[in-house]
């Protein structure tokens, strides 16, 4: 009886689908994709910052020390055991950028203040990975890093001649009406700062039906035009309904009447949802069609060696890539074709000195190449929209390139 042969494996003909929540960039999606974060690059390289990348794995710890996540937020996070690495610790692929940048600069010793940005994905929950371009400015000081880290946003779309409205408020409001609540009771303000966190300032009306004055201040803030303006009355307000406002609002007024002299449009909006916990100062949403395109403010890095404060924003940068679908192609726009093996190297060469004068050039026919070169033993040859050369040297060729790529 014939030994038994166990089968080889072979590929499976069925198709392995990608990782769920995961996705690809094709290359139109990625030319997009890069001309949005090389705007966003070349305007954060004049203001000063430089790019750092973090790990695609952190220690769960990393995030769950800081405080700044949510358990809603972390109950969306891609968590795992890693038995072999890391001896059965917990770690988690990256939910957020901040708090890797200041754990990053505090291990390497980085002195604030530091300017630094990045350009990469964050997993989060249903959403999947998510790409993001942003900076984080580690020791700004108040105001004066508020605006840099503002003009940075508004040159970035600028640059990608996108219009957006900047919407702008302030953490230290939200907090001085959650304060004069007077709640008590932990699980009642908790719930009362998660219900700011997803509604704005709106989440306190019903803690003010009995003090008459707060309950103004609280009406003129979410009914108001949105306009400079605005501050000024909020702040006379303040020094009898709000008191602990009136800081913040000061700081807010400086930041924003700045921006307005600058020739930046923006809009004072008590209603933007944010982490009133995590962020301490000015806050603001880039908003652009479709919703939201960015967001940042002031916060308080947590861990050790962090600075005492922090101003930075990240920008959707899918998003954003989505509005240039249309971006050019880089495919080579020059195909050099060797006629026989004799003319191979004669081929290379040529890549090279038409790369040398920036010409995109690839070996072999390409689908959408404006010219064709055919390198032979006797010279070379070109071809172009009814124009031609035929044995033509090297500088003949690049010169023949130049005139009709």
């Amino acid at each position: 009886m014939p030994d038994q042969v166990t089968p080889v494996a072979t590929p499976s003909a069925v198709p392995v689908p990608r990782a769920r929540g995961m996705r690809d960039l094709l290359p139109e999606q990625m030319r997009a994709f890069r001309h949005v974060e090389d705007a966003f690059r070349e305007v954060a390289r004049h203001w000063g910052y430089e790019e750092i990348r973090t790990p695609t794995v952190e220690s769960y710890s990393l995030f769950t020390s800081a405080g700044a996540l949510s358990p809603e937020m972390l109950a969306g996070a891609y968590t795992f055991l890693d038995w072999d690495g890391w001896s059965g610790e917990r770690v988690m692929l990256r939910y957020d950028s901040t708090i890797p940048v200041a754990r990053a600069a505090a291990d390497a010793g980085i002195e604030p203040p530091a300017r630094l940005l990045y350009v990469q994905s964050v997993f989060r929950g249903a959403e999947g990975e998510d790409w993001q371009c942003g900076l984080e400015y580690l020791g700004a000081p108040p105001v004066v890093g508020d605006l840099e880290v503002l003009a940075v946003a508004a040159d970035t779309f600028a640059a990608l001649s996108l219009p957006v409205d900047l919407r702008l408020t302030h953490a230290g409001v939200a907090r001085a009406a959650v304060d004069a609540a007077g709640l008590t009771d932990v699980l009642a303000r908790r719930a009362l700062l998660d219900d700011v966190a997803g509604n704005g300032l709106a989440a306190v009306q019903g803690a003010f039906t009995g003090d008459p004055a707060a309950l103004a201040f609280v009406q003129a803030a979410l009914g108001g035009s949105g306009e400079l303006a605005l501050v000024d009355n909020l702040i006379a307000l303040a020094r009898t309904g709000l008191p602990g406002a009136a800081a913040p609002l000061e700081e807010l007024r400086e930041v924003a009447a700045a921006l307005v002299a600058t020739g930046r449009a923006v809009a004072i909006d008590f209603t933007l949802p944010f982490d009133f916990d995590y962020y301490s100062g000015v806050t603001w949403e880039l908003r652009g069609e479709g919703g939201a395109w960015g967001r940042g403010g002031r916060y308080q890095p947590a861990g050790p060696g962090a600075p005492e404060s922090a101003c930075g924003f990240a920008l959707d940068a899918d998003r954003l890539s989505g509005h240039f679908a249309d971006a050019p192609s880089r495919s080579a726009s020059v195909a050099i074709v060797a006629e026989r093996e004799a003319g191979l190297a004669g081929a290379l060469r040529l890549a090279s000195s038409l790369h040398r004068h920036g010409i995109s050039a690839a070996l072999g026919d390409a689908r959408d190449a404006s010219i064709r070169l055919i390198v032979g033993p006797e010279g070379i040859s070109a071809s172009s929209s009814g124009s031609s050369l035929d044995r033509a040297t090297l500088d003949e060729v690049v010169q023949f390139v130049l005139q009709h790529k």
